[in-house]
């Protein structure tokens, strides 16, 4: 099994599937992204171009919503 491979920044043009702890009990939040539509994503499993990658949520956040909101921050900033 190979190490996950964590990004500083969003993938132009990819989606998060999820956000979640990087480690349990820690403050340091990631973003599970692919590179299709969710809605495709099952039908893409079979055949995907690229899998997942796994972004780093910069900051300490104490909860989910306060992870998500800085990572929605950091995708306005890419457009």
């Amino acid at each position: 099994m190979t190490a996950a491979q964590y990004l500083d920044a969003p993938l132009v043009g990819w989606f998060v599937l999820d956000v979640m702890r990087k480690k349990a009990r820690s403050w340091d939040w990631v973003a599970l992204m692919i590179d299709v539509h969710p809605d495709d994503f099952i039908a893409h499993r079979a055949n995907p171009k690229e899998p997942g990658r796994w972004v780093r949520i910069p900051g300490k956040h104490r909860h989910r919503d306060a992870a998500w909101d800085a990572l929605e921050d950091m995708l306005e900033t890419r457009h």
